[in-house]
């Protein structure tokens, strides 16, 4: 599983930069590949989660 992230968050399934780890609030991707453009396209990078803490 891939996440985008920007800044000092993540992309959520709105499309919107949040600050929740939660991965079910998440956008994820399931291949490295489809991350990485999204990511090109926004300006952020990508991030592999096998879990993400809840904090």
């Amino acid at each position: 599983m891939y996440v985008v992230k920007v800044l000092h968050g993540y992309i959520g399934k709105e499309g919107q930069r949040t600050r929740e780890k939660d991965p079910e609030k998440l956008w994820v991707f399931q291949s490295k590949q489809e991350s990485d453009q999204f990511a090109e396209k926004i300006g952020g990078h990508s991030r592999h989660v096998s879990k993400i803490r809840k904090d």
